[in-house]
């Protein structure tokens, strides 16, 4: 069986005959394995709920666990200030969903995201960094109802966000040059077969605005060629889009991958941040939807995807509350084909409308002002008073669905 989710029937797994054949008690009998076994793994993800051990109650009476598939989905947001517990939170989730067996893709833009059974990648300018991305690379962006044209528009939208200096004017002379630089790699707007060509890179648009500094057929448009130079220059000559070796799509859909970021500056790594992104939910989209009413959590999950720090993705012009704004669509598509959520930042704001609408889980950790509990204390249905009386590291009330009004639990940070 494959480890990472089969969608094989009953007649090809001799474990549902098993069970269909002993009875629930006695295949429980039959299967007492040490957890971690392989076989321990694959009968726990067919025939038991995903169920990831949070903590305690804050009378720690109770264990606190959080099961995605009671929830709606599997999205989970939590909100706390710097110290707050939240990045040990994630820690203890993405632990657990790794040792279940599912994919996990971290975006760790600090370097402090890491625990067991993670390969780590770090995306950097040094010479100890081997693998980069290519925004270029159309397989993050083509979509089956729209063409080249709208590409492109999308990834000036990706870099404009990233580059929040860059102006009208430039923004239209960006866009012809990626119009150029796409032409000179063969592709067509009225030829979907040319789109697999070897795509060009940030640098080669980079070259052709200097090129066109001296192109007497630019003169009417040469005072604005400067600023655009210099506003996109740092970004797009950084190595980290030179690199030869990229991360493979299925490297990231089916083994545990922790991407650090930490060391690039923030208009580098949201440019990869937010082209992994789409990579991947392109990627699944092609999979096709999970099933309506899936079986299992294995048909459920195909990839979990945690973001320590989401104000990273909300940069410069990025507007949070934009239906293409990367988090907003996860939110309300990433459902249908499998991912689950699992995103931490310090203020309410930079959360969308969207995300926090369809977020079945919130956890809301000590925050650092009393004007940001009034603004997050709605979101598990407590007073603002009850927020700032929190004492931090793991301190917070969790809201799902069953506790539709906040419950004050202590996360506690899992072993191993």
């Amino acid at each position: 069986m494959d480890t990472y989710g089969s969608q094989e029937s009953a007649k090809d797994n001799p474990l549902k005959v098993a069970r269909s054949l002993l009875g629930a008690a006695a295949f429980r009998l039959a299967t007492e394995l040490e957890p971690g076994h392989p076989d321990y793994l694959a009968i726990s993800r067919y025939y038991s709920p995903l169920c990831i051990s949070l903590g305690k109650t804050i009378d720690r009476q109770h264990g606190v666990d959080w099961v995605p598939a009671d929830e709606g989905n599997g999205f989970f947001l939590v909100l706390g200030s710097s110290g707050s517990g939240k990045t040990e939170t994630l820690k203890t989730i993405g632990r657990q969903l790794a040792w279940c067996g599912y994919p996990v893709l971290v975006l760790d833009f600090h370097g402090d995201v890491q625990f067991p059974g993670l390969n780590s990648v770090l995306m950097s300018s040094g010479a100890v960094s081997q693998t980069g991305v290519n925004p270029m690379d159309l397989d993050c962006f083509l979509d089956d109802r729209v063409g080249l044209y709208e590409q492109r528009a999308r990834l000036v939208e990706m870099i404009q966000r990233a580059v929040p200096t860059l102006g009208a004017r430039q923004k239209i002379l960006l866009l012809d040059a990626i119009a150029e630089a796409y032409e000179r790699s063969g592709f067509r707007d009225d030829d979907p077969g040319t789109w697999g060509n070897q795509p060009p890179s940030l640098s080669d648009v980079s070259r052709i605005l200097d090129r066109w500094r001296t192109d007497p057929k630019m003169a009417g448009v040469r005072q604005s060629l400067p600023g655009c130079i210099a506003a996109i220059r740092h970004e797009f000559d950084h190595p980290v889009f030179k690199k030869r070796e990229h991360l493979t799509l299925e490297g990231l859909l089916r083994w545990n991958i922790r991407v650090d970021l930490s060391t690039l500056t923030d208009g580098v790594r949201y440019i990869v941040a937010e082209t992994l992104l789409r990579k991947v939910f392109r990627a699944l989209q092609i999979k096709g939807p999970i099933p309506v009413k899936p079986a299992n959590d294995t048909e459920r999950f195909r990839l979990f995807i945690l973001i320590d720090e989401a104000k990273i993705l909300s940069l410069g012009r990025g507007d949070a509350e934009s239906s293409s704004h990367i988090l907003n669509i996860l939110a309300t598509e990433g459902r249908k084909f499998g991912i689950g959520l699992v995103i931490a930042s310090q203020l309410s704001s930079h959360f969308g409308a969207e995300l926090k609408a369809n977020a079945g889980t919130w956890l809301v950790l000590k925050p650092m002002f009393e004007e940001e509990a009034r603004k997050n204390a709605p979101n598990v249905s407590v007073r603002p008073a009850d927020l700032m009386q929190l004492v931090g590291k793991g301190d917070g009330y969790l809201r799902d669905r069953s506790h539709p009004v906040g419950r004050r639990i202590q996360v506690v940070q899992t072993s191993g």
